[in-house]
């Protein structure tokens, strides 16, 4: 920790150095200094201190050179010294430059560097403390005197002047104002670590004085770093489950937050209402979309976790005939999510309950108003366990009890779900299957169907985007009225480009393809293409 906040005060150090320093600058109007102005602007500090060196030996030999003249040679000469990392050379320089009685307003502040640098931390102080009276980069110098305070056993002072740098204004405090706010963190960590209840303490005041300096700027390079001092604190203190008795690690964060925009085009605009015929407009509309998900996991001690999640969303066709536009909807959907952490095969595995309830609303009658469209109850168990060494497989059983706003249209399923996570090195494979059986009130719906889907997820490609292949096939066999419709197909392939920017945002270009193949052509074959683009933000 403590190389970590010699590495800020040094990174300081280097920011303040690219400063032109208006004397230097002025001395390009004197033709003695017109070479070593010109050097000096390419960065060729050694050779601005030859130089400065013969012209230092001139005024020498010269009576009539004024002490002036000579503290801006050799303050010019420290200034050099500081940039080229020569210390000792710099020191000696200002010094010279101060028993002139030359001193600029950033001379204190570059003397104050280079003993810094040289760890001759009292002097270095004396020297902050007068670039501060000066009011030259009062936020920097205000770091460094903390710092060294700090440094130097004296907490109080240190935490003073720490705290002084959040009164300055937004300019002169941004460079350090998230340091100082972490270096107050460890302030306080190194006092109440001393106490019996430290826990109690670190939660209430050191922790959340971290968070403070992140919340300032998550993505700055200092950002890792209190972040690793706060997963530390709360490892060592038990502060948050990080992991569950079986191994299996605890969400951290326990939250989830998915907000998603999507704008497409549907070239074949059908609705599913009843689950027992296809709604089709044979007609092309675009379409927007906004969906909302959110979970938060709570968990019992380190083997259950229940999980409320909360779902809605809401499509709008812009295509305004009846048709299309009967198909606008949207959908609230709450759930309860639960695990029971044990091991199989002496490896994690978790007993899963849940319980999902949905309610749509759509235009159902063509009024552009929303009216009921269906409500369903859904419970599942199942079990998630690492049977196969690429991945982890869930097995589930699932009934649901669909209630839909035509009476016959009624219906339960039964389920069979079984889903494999395979990773093949940056490649990741999905597969899922399941064998649902629907009974319909008007028998002649009642269908069993059968469904494999794939996705094979690929590498960032060129560190551009992440591209996602997937392709799905249902078999559904409507077994109480197979001699109108046959044996029918749904194949349906997908492909999906992402791209993550700024941490939390993605966007996302889509394309789906559905064909489903029915001897039923008025009812249930269909056609159709879907072309989207959709931005999402993820917390």
């Amino acid at each position: 920790m403590k190389t970590i906040a010699w590495m800020l005060c040094l990174f300081f150090c280097s920011l303040a150095t690219a400063q032109e320093t208006a004397d230097i600058s002025a001395a390009q109007n004197n033709t003695v200094f017109a070479s070593a102005v010109e050097l000096f602007a390419q960065g060729k500090y050694q050779t601005v201190i030859d130089e400065l060196k013969e012209i230092e030996q001139k005024f020498s030999q010269s009576k009539g050179v004024s002490r002036q003249l000579l503290g801006f040679v050799a303050y010019w000469k420290g200034i050099c010294y500081n940039r080229s990392q020569d210390y000792p050379g710099a020191i000696e320089s200002f010094d010279r430059a101060l028993s002139h009685d030359y001193s600029p307003l950033d001379l204190n502040y570059e003397y104050g560097q280079a003993l810094f640098a040289s760890e001759k931390l009292a002097e270095a102080r004396i020297q902050f403390r007068e670039s501060l009276k000066k009011k030259f980069k009062r936020g920097v110098s205000l770091y460094y005197i903390a710092f060294i305070s700090k440094e130097l056993g004296q907490n109080n002072k240190a935490f003073t002047f720490f705290r002084a740098i959040e009164k300055l204004e937004e300019g002169e405090a941004f460079e350090v104002r998230q340091a100082a706010e972490m270096q107050i963190g460890d302030i306080y960590l190194e006092q109440v670590e001393k106490r019996i209840d430290a826990f109690r303490t670190v939660e209430t005041y050191v922790i959340p004085q971290y968070e403070r300096a992140l919340a300032l700027n998550p993505d700055s390079p200092l950002g890792p770093v209190i972040r690793e001092k706060i997963v530390k604190l709360q490892r060592k203190y038990d502060l948050v489950l990080f992991q569950l008795r079986n191994g299996r690690p605890a969400l951290i964060p326990p939250y989830f937050l998915r907000i998603a925009q999507e704008f497409g085009q549907d070239t074949n605009v059908t609705f599913s209402p009843a689950e027992t015929t296809i709604s089709k407009s044979k007609q092309a509309s675009a379409y927007s979309r906004t969906d909302v998900v959110g979970r938060y996991t709570f968990y019992v001690d380190n083997y259950f976790s229940i999980a409320p999640e909360f779902r809605a969303n809401l499509t709008h066709y812009f295509n305004r005939v009846p048709e299309i536009y009967r198909n606008d909807n949207y959908l609230l959907a709450p759930a309860i999510r639960t695990a029971y952490e044990h091991t199989f095969r002496k490896k994690p595995a978790s007993f899963l309950v849940d319980y999902d309830f949905s309610e749509a609303r759509r235009d159902v009658n063509a009024r552009e108003e929303f009216d009921f469209n269906s409500r369903t109850h859904a419970f599942m168990v199942g079990e998630r366990f690492n049977f196969f060494s690429s991945g982890e497989s869930v097995a589930r059983l699932r009934y649901r009890i669909l209630d839909s706003f035509l009476s016959d249209s009624d219906s339960t399923s039964t389920s069979f779900v079984f889903e494999q996570v395979m990773s093949l090195g940056s490649t990741t494979l999905l597969f899922y299957g399941s064998y649902d059986m629907m009974r319909v009130k008007n028998e002649a719906f009642d269908t069993n169907a059968l469904t494999f889907r794939t996705d094979l997820i690929l590498p960032r490609f060129e560190d551009w985007f992440t591209p996602s292949l997937a392709l799905s096939l249902t078999s559904t066999d409507p077994i109480n009225n197979r001699s109108a419709r046959g044996r029918e197909l749904l194949l349906n392939p997908s492909v999906r480009l992402s791209r993550t920017f700024a941490q939390r945002w993605r966007s996302n270009l889509k394309y789906e393809y559905q064909r489903n193949k029915s001897d039923d052509k008025s009812n249930f074959d269909f056609t159709k293409s879907i072309y989207a683009v959709e931005f999402e933000y993820l917390f």
